[in-house]
């Protein structure tokens, strides 16, 4: 594989989703193969202490990479490690190309391009567009009534999780609210991405940074201020991610991801929710209703519908951020 071949095969990797658009995932070539690292300059220590989040961001690029083999008409043997390799980087994969691509894994790479998060709501989805699609890791929820009890339910975890200064903090710190951000462009979450409007970026850092939210959330106003329910009730459906508790995380990612691609290939858009599984109480409550097994942990939710509108375009690294 020479340079050419492997830089166009993770400008398409890197185009998977990850938390707070972070993008966490590194690519280096060594030989034949290729390794997918993490940056562990670009966790999140409040949000994500655990690495749950990084890990399953990983684990989408490491798909993503796998994907891009496959539009090359290449399979993938893929091999997990969690070893740090220099200082500032931890191993995820190593990936050897392989003589023949899956068929499905080329088909899910012609929708790479086509995935983005969708913020603004939902269109009615087209008939049909989630029959006979079912995984042993996800439980798809169309029913009206329990898509409102989730979106409730989202609002809730989102105003739990942002009662937290410090949360709120590193938030802000992926916030690109100010097209004058010189990283506007390349990761976090722009203002166009959050369906932000000029005024309410104006305010979100003082709002936000200060003891002001602190003081509307007792109040009571915490799920006002962060919620997105009537936007989310658009949804045709929620998908609920879960996955073995002891089970890899990285692999995780990559279900989620081709879940993802799957759904685009059905004409759908998505939004994570992943606030329901990082708050212990809504956790448990989504756990406990949709009857996930005690021996799987809900690790991110899926709005999925058809779009309502223009979705913003990617905010991405460059090539020299993301390859070591």
């Amino acid at each position: 594989m020479d340079r050419m071949e492997f830089e166009a095969i993770v400008a398409q990797a890197m185009l998977a989703p990850s938390a707070h658009n972070t993008q966490p995932a590194r690519w280096r070539l060594n030989g034949e193969c290729i390794e997918v690292h993490a940056d562990l300059s670009r966790c999140l220590p409040v949000g994500d202490p655990h690495d749950r989040d990084l890990e399953v961001s990983c684990g989408a690029a490491v798909e993503g990479t796998v994907l891009a083999l496959a539009a090359r008409g290449a399979g993938a043997e893929v091999t997990l490690s969690d070893a740090p390799d220099e200082v500032g980087l931890r191993t995820i994969a190593r990936i050897y190309p392989k003589a023949s691509a899956d068929a499905e894994d080329a088909e899910l790479a012609a929708e790479v391009s086509k995935r983005l998060t969708h913020r603004i709501g939902f269109a009615p989805a087209l008939k049909g567009a989630f029959e006979d699609w079912d995984a042993t890791h996800m439980t798809l929820v169309e029913d009206t009534t329990q898509i409102d009890w989730l979106a409730k339910q989202i609002d809730i975890a989102s105003a739990r999780v942002m009662r937290s200064r410090a949360f709120r903090s590193e938030l802000l710190h992926w916030m690109r609210l100010r097209e004058g951000d010189p990283n506007y462009h390349t990761d976090g979450l722009n203002r166009e991405v959050l369906a932000m409007d000029a005024t309410t970026a104006r305010v979100a850092p003082t709002v936000l940074g200060g003891r002001l939210y602190d003081l509307l959330s007792v109040l009571g106003l915490g799920p006002h201020l962060s919620g997105e329910a009537a936007r989310s009730r658009g949804a045709g459906a929620i998908a609920l991610f879960h996955w073995p508790a002891n089970g890899s995380m990285v692999e995780a990612g990559r279900v989620f991801y081709r879940s993802w691609l799957q759904a685009s290939a059905r004409g759908l858009v998505g939004w994570p929710a992943a606030a329901l599984a990082d708050d212990p109480c809504t956790r448990a409550a989504v756990s406990d209703r949709f009857t996930v097994p005690t021996d799987r942990v809900l690790f991110n939710a899926l709005r999925l519908g058809a779009a309502n509108g223009a979705t913003p375009s990617r905010a991405r690294l460059s090539m020299r951020d993301v390859i070591v």
